[in-house]
């Protein structure tokens, strides 16, 4: 089993936990009280550091109920945490965008995203010419049935 190394930079920090057996991701929770005005954004603190090493990336994705319950998003859709981003300062923040005309608020320990441990490996890029390209074109971006 892999071991993953979570430093709490905030004393009042949660650790991320799994919610059943069967869970996937790690719930990440809020470390204060944060409110987002309408049609606003927000970096939701969580107080850790987590130090994710080859292969496994770390990766963070909103919660499913974020948005049904609070009209939450987060903008960037998936956060990538990068092998190197686990010094003192990289705490994890969860990058929120109210969508609607109320304020939001989040809650001190509250579940916000989740962490998903994902092996990736990192390719060698080789620089090619249009002959070299293995197929014809398909007809660009939503070329396979998409709208009309």
């Amino acid at each position: 089993m892999a071991v993953v190394k979570v430093w709490r930079k905030d004393p009042r920090a949660k650790l991320p936990e799994r919610s059943t057996e069967g869970s996937i991701g790690y719930d990440i929770f809020a470390l204060e009280d944060t409110l987002i005005p309408p049609r606003g954004f927000a970096l939701v603190r969580t107080g850790l550091v987590i130090v994710a090493e080859p292969p496994f990336g770390l990766f963070i994705f909103p919660r499913s109920s974020l948005f049904r319950k609070k009209g939450l998003i987060m903008p960037n859709s998936v956060g990538i945490i990068d092998f190197d981003y686990c010094g003192e300062e990289d705490e994890i923040l969860i990058p929120l965008y109210n969508v609607t005309e109320k304020e939001a608020s989040i809650g001190s320990q509250e579940r916000i995203a989740q962490a998903i441990f994902l092996k990736v490996d990192i390719p060698h890029l080789v620089e090619i010419t249009k002959e070299e390209l293995p197929s014809k074109s398909r007809g660009g971006f939503g070329s396979t049935g998409g709208y009309r």
